[in-house]
This record gives structure tokens, sequence and C-alpha cells, in this order.
């Protein structure tokens, strides 16, 4: 691997954050590290620590090393290790300075872990130019739409108006399960969830985040797998995982979705891995969250008119579907 010196340390060797702040000045590295930057597990980053992998201020160092103010960390990350993602984006509509594209199912937003051009906001860059953002996000398994801006201007009165709640936003999901009902409310509150073997699981908690969600059920299924419901959901706020967390707190997990399936050790297993395993899958149904953003209503910033974008459910979904 290239270390300091190199002409290619800059290509290889990926900084993780700024020099050290008097904050986490004492911390061990592990620690640190674990905390800040948790795509790795503690052990997965001693592991890499004792391949090398980890530098502070370019040099080589154990995992009991205890941070200085200043210090610099670098990961070692070069390119070609770079996770495999789809990277078929494709414009859905476009007026003005505004534009929508798909975003698949497999693709993270923007640049973090171990995901540097492998991201929405890369290939957007490479398909429509440097002047082309993204206003808001979806998680990196969640297909379906995103709103784009060419301007600072448009982004920021689209970001006001999510903000604001005046964007409607409808997304389609595959769960387990039947409902009682066709359709139902959820209002809970979304925090930290205390007691999770998954310290960064939220939950429906007292106190929490005010969150709600309307769904519809589209369409159920019943096979030797189980029961299944294809739901539309209506989120009315726009808490982070929000609809996820409402599905499962209404019983029915997303199919695919490994964080919030009832079985923990299910996402434990994926954290350590890093990658969806067959166990994953076997316990899940799918090897990603089977939720995907199919449609969104807003007034347009430079028109003044009513647009509605609507985007077909991927094939890997209705496969999905069909199968089951």
């Amino acid at each position: 691997m290239q270390q300091d010196g190199s002409a290619n340390f800059e290509e290889t060797w990926r900084s993780l954050g700024s020099p050290i702040s008097e904050a986490f000045a004492g911390l061990r590295v592990d620690q640190y590290l674990s905390r800040q930057f948790p795509f790795r597990s503690r052990n997965a980053w001693q592991k890499c620590m004792d391949l090398g992998e980890v530098l502070i201020n370019r040099n080589k160092i154990k995992s009991s090393y205890t941070l200085k103010e200043q210090d610099q960390v670098h990961f070692y990350h070069p390119e070609a290790v770079e996770p495999d993602v789809d990277r078929n984006i494709r414009v859905l509509w476009r007026e003005g300075n505004i534009m929508a594209v798909y975003k698949p199912g497999n693709l993270p937003m923007h640049e973090s872990g171990a995901y540097r051009k492998n991201t929405f906001a890369h290939l957007l860059t490479e398909l429509e130019g440097s002047d082309w953002s993204a206003v808001h996000r979806l998680d990196r398994e969640t297909s379906g739409i995103v709103l784009c801006g060419a301007t600072s201007d448009v982004r920021q009165k689209l970001a006001a108006d999510f903000e604001s709640k005046k964007i409607g936003k409808e997304y389609l999901a595959l769960v387990n399960g039947i409902g009682e009902t066709n359709s139902w409310h959820v209002d809970g509150a979304i925090g930290d969830l205390v007691g999770s073997k998954v310290r960064i699981k939220k939950w429906v908690v007292e106190g929490g985040q005010s969150a709600q969600t309307d769904f519809i059920v589209e369409a159920v299924k019943t096979s030797s797998l189980g029961s299944f419901s294809r739901l539309r959901a209506f989120p009315k706020t726009g808490r982070t995982n929000q609809i996820r967390i409402h599905a499962a707190h209404s019983g029915h997990w997303i199919l695919g979705d490994k964080l919030y399936h009832p079985n923990e050790d299910v996402f434990l297993d994926y954290w350590d891995t890093h990658e969806t395993t067959e166990f994953c899958v076997e316990q899940t149904l799918f090897h990603r969250c089977c939720l995907h953003a199919a449609a969104l209503t807003f007034m347009h910033p430079e028109t003044n008119q009513r647009v509605r974008i609507e985007c077909e459910i991927p094939e890997d979904m209705t496969g999905l579907w069909d199968r089951l």
C-alpha cells in the first residue's frame, strides 16, 4: 500500500474528518473511529490498524493509541476497493432549473464510509454537470425520485418547502403481514431505542421527535413464505427512517430491511461483515430494503405551477412481489 512520501498518497489514503479537536483528545483511536465513523465496528477498525490501514499523522499506530489534539487520521481507501453500486440513474422529468432523477436501490446519496465516487452526487455531476445537486436525500437502499436543482436559489426554495411540509411525498413498500384494516395512521414520536443491541437504532418512544405517517394497503398476498402487503405510505413529517420505523412499529417490517427487522442479529451480522449475507436475505427475504419513493407533488418555484412526478416501482421489487 502507498504510504507517506508517495505521489499517490491522496489517491489511496482518505482523511477521516478534520484534525482531532479538544473534544476527542484523550480517546483511544479505536473508540473514536467506531463512534465517529460507524461504517465499521470497533473490532473491524482494530483489524484495520493491525493491517496498517489506519495512519495518524501518516504513521502506523496501534488501536490503543491515545489521540492528541490536531492529530490527523487517514484510512487506506484505494478507489479499486470501492463497493459496487447500481449506477443507472436517469432523468425522469426536467423543467427550467429543476429536474427529477431516478435513484436505484443500491446507491448512496453522498460520499461516506466506503463510498467515494460510487454515489448519486458524483454520478449526477457526470450525467448533468456540476451545477446540479440533490435537494433532499433517500437512504442508500431506497429507490425512487430525487428532486435536484441547478441553482442555489431553487434548491433553497425547494428545501424550504420540504422543511415546511409543502411537498407531498408518496412511497411504496413491500412488507411482512396483512393488516386488520385497509388504511391506518401512525402518530409516533421517534427517538433512540434504549436497551437495543443496535446502538444506532431509533424507534417510537416517549419524548421523541414528533412523526406521522399514513398507510394504505394496495395489495395483499399469501404464499408458502407467509403473508405480505404492498403499502403506499404518506409521511407527514420527515424524520430519518420514519416510514421504516412506523411500518415495523405497526407490525409490518419492510422486506429486506435489516435495521428494523424484529431479529436484531440480522443487522449485527450486516454490521460485522459490511455486506448483505445469506443470513440477512434468509431472514428479511430480500437483498435490500423494499422501499421506493414513488411520487412527489410540489409547486415549481420558477413557474408557480403545481407539478406531480411519478416513478414506477422498480423491477427488483416487482420481481420479488411476483415470487412471493
